[in-house]
């Protein structure tokens, strides 16, 4: 049984990661957002004054929240153990080798979060992936954690899609105002894609 959302992760610190959860944190105070990367320069950056991207508007987002309920660190498995809700939110860069070798995109860095997922979470889990290529990403996804559930059924993962669509140098608008929410995956008894839906809906209806 999913519960109630309290603790988001997201794993990834990059474009897409970083100002989607200051947004999320800055929207929602009582949930408590945690960005995770295993790069430790980048989460320094993020935890210092000089932030790793420019946005205009996402300094005072971060420094308003950080500390808070916004936080930046490198402990991935910690991040996974104490989250509701998991965002991937890592590169899906073009194939350089094998069959889709400078076509097909490669998930190698989705599947290796997928691995760590399954190694360490405990209990109930929605796992949200932001790739770009959206229906090949949660396949991967699915059939990874689908086979951590046979061999541990304490575990539960839902999966579904949420890609994103930020403009660089308009990220902070278009997350405050999206003119589309893409979200996919199967429905669940806990309505789980509706929890995801009313979450980015009560960022358009509130725009402070």
């Amino acid at each position: 049984m999913f519960k109630k959302v309290e603790k988001i992760t997201c794993v990834g610190a990059g474009y897409v990661g970083g100002p989607t959860c200051a947004m999320i944190a800055h929207k929602c105070p009582d949930i408590q957002v945690t960005v995770v990367d295993m790069n430790m320069e980048k989460i320094e950056q993020w935890n210092s004054e000089k932030l790793p991207i420019f946005e205009p508007g996402l300094e005072e987002i971060v420094m308003a929240a950080r500390g808070k309920n916004l936080h930046f660190i490198t402990d991935i498995p910690k991040a996974i153990r104490e989250a509701d809700l998991i965002f991937i939110s890592v590169n899906t860069p073009t194939k350089t080798y094998g069959r889709g070798k400078g076509m097909a995109p490669d998930l190698k860095y989705v599947e290796s979060v997928s691995r760590t997922i399954a190694q360490h979470a405990v209990g109930p889990k929605i796992v949200v992936e932001k790739s770009t290529v959206p229906v090949r990403a949660a396949e991967s996804i699915n059939a990874i954690l689908r086979e951590a559930q046979r061999n541990d059924p304490r575990l539960k993962f839902q999966v579904l899609s949420n890609p994103e669509f930020l403009a660089e140098g308009t990220a902070i608008r278009d997350l405050s105002n999206p003119d589309r929410v893409l979200i996919g995956g199967e429905s669940s008894p806990e309505g789980n894609i509706i929890f995801l839906k009313n979450l980015f809906l009560f960022f358009k209806m509130d725009n402070s």
